[in-house]
């Protein structure tokens, strides 16, 4: 029943019109439901589903999630869906039994194609499995591919945060939307403001769904293999000298702290018994060289571009501080219990301005772990005055984090090391 509606279902998206594809997917539903896949299983929760389509930051900061929904079911079979560039962070996850990857980047935007991909994908992927149930711990972004990735895998729950999932903070943005949201998931999760880091959203989720959340804390996941390829490597540095981790990266320009500024901190700190080592992705190559030259050459490895994101974690493990950006790499730092310095480019007094929504510092913190975090009093220039944005810097260039001193830096450090 199942497969030969959904061959017609895919010969008629291409033709159909977009106020009909609801229609559509209606039939769709109706057609799940008659196949059975809506309906409880008797055995109990068998399979699960998790849907998380993000970079490694944020599957640092799901990693508390599937460990608390493992602990909820022991015995179930949890796959997790993640981008192809997250996958080697959860190879080693030992609260999930599958793995499969899918690259929402590869999507076309038009809705029915987008329709028609996931549909192919879950079909192959996902239909035999007979899911009780689906989690989209995803908060914010692009949900739309997600959301049809946990309807159209057959799991008789979906459980997650839709494309309105900032109504605590703006009402309904879009009514049609919602009601898609809702009928794509069978609870539909909105978050009070009171819940405003993204790793706390997550363990909402779970509550909110009727499960318990014992821990808090989030984890890095590595082998042996990526252990003693970190121990060798940090093997360069004096054993005397603690380890300083060093993140010059980030995924926006206007995040970056600029690289004279950081050399000129860390100049100082080298004096003192510490060591640097200087991790980051290829577009940080130009800037982590020119440290590696005009640092002592006894005290710096730089290892931009040479280990993988395992192998990275297992360094950070291995490490004693972490200075940087807030990035990917510093939520690595803080699931690690390593003491963290972040340097965040939103002004302190922009804080307050819808922090559920434009506040990196807010949403984005160092997770239960020592921290001192460095922000610019105010805006710089333009910034002061333009309406309010992502991090409230309007700038595709180091900008408003460029007022924090290298001075502050030192002072900041020194005031971590007596946390």
């Amino acid at each position: 029943m199942l497969e030969k509606f959904f061959d017609e279902f895919l010969k008629q998206l291409p033709t159909t019109s977009p106020e009909k594809i609801f229609e559509l997917m209606t039939q769709a539903e109706m057609t799940f439901r008659q196949a059975g896949y809506r309906d409880e299983i008797p055995a109990g929760v068998k399979n699960i589903l998790v849907v998380r389509l993000d970079e490694f930051g944020d599957m640092i900061l799901t990693s508390g999630f599937l460990r608390e929904l493992r602990k909820n079911f022991p015995r179930a079979r949890i796959t997790l869906v993640v981008k192809p560039s997250a996958r080697q962070m959860v190879e080693f996850c030992p609260y999930v039994n599958e793995i499969v990857t899918f690259d929402p980047n590869s999507l076309d935007r038009n809705f029915s194609a987008m329709l028609k991909t996931i549909t192919e994908f879950c079909r192959e992927k996902f239909w035999r499995k007979r899911f009780s149930l689906a989690f989209l711990p995803k908060w914010d972004g692009d949900q739309i591919a997600g959301l049809l990735m946990a309807w159209l895998s057959g799991a008789r729950e979906r459980i997650g945060y839709g494309t309105n999932f900032a109504k605590a903070w703006v009402g309904t943005l879009d009514e049609n939307a919602e009601a898609l949201d809702n009928f794509l998931l069978t609870k539909n999760i909105i978050t009070p403001q009171s819940v405003t880091a993204m790793a706390e959203k997550t363990f909402y989720l779970l509550e909110t769904a009727g499960l318990r959340v014992t821990e808090t804390h989030m984890e890095l996941f590595f082998g042996a293999e990526d252990f003693f390829r970190a121990r060798e490597l940090l093997q360069n540095l004096p054993p005397n000298c603690q380890k300083i981790l060093l993140g010059i990266g980030s995924n926006k320009a206007s995040s970056k702290y600029p690289v004279e500024k950081y050399l000129l901190a860390t100049k100082e700190l080298a004096k003192k018994n510490f060591a640097f080592v200087i991790v980051g992705g290829q577009s940080e190559l130009d800037d982590a060289e020119f440290l590696e030259k005009n640092l002592p050459h006894e005290k710096v490895l730089n290892l931009v571009g040479k280990t993988t994101l395992r192998e990275t974690e297992a360094v950070i493990r291995q490490s004693d501080f972490y200075i940087g950006n807030e990035t990917g790499v510093m939520h690595m730092a803080a699931a690690a219990q390593i003491p963290v310095l972040a340097l965040y480019r939103e002004a302190k007094d922009r804080e307050n301005i819808l922090p559920g929504i434009f506040s990196n510092f807010r949403k984005f913190p160092p997770w239960q772990t020592k921290a001192v975090v460095l922000r610019p009093e105010h805006p710089l220039g333009d910034c002061a005055t333009l309406p309010p944005t992502h991090c409230h810097c309007h700038h595709n260039e180091a900008h408003c984090i460029t007022q924090i001193t290298p001075q502050e830096i030192i002072d900041g450090f020194e005031a971590l090391e007596k946390l």
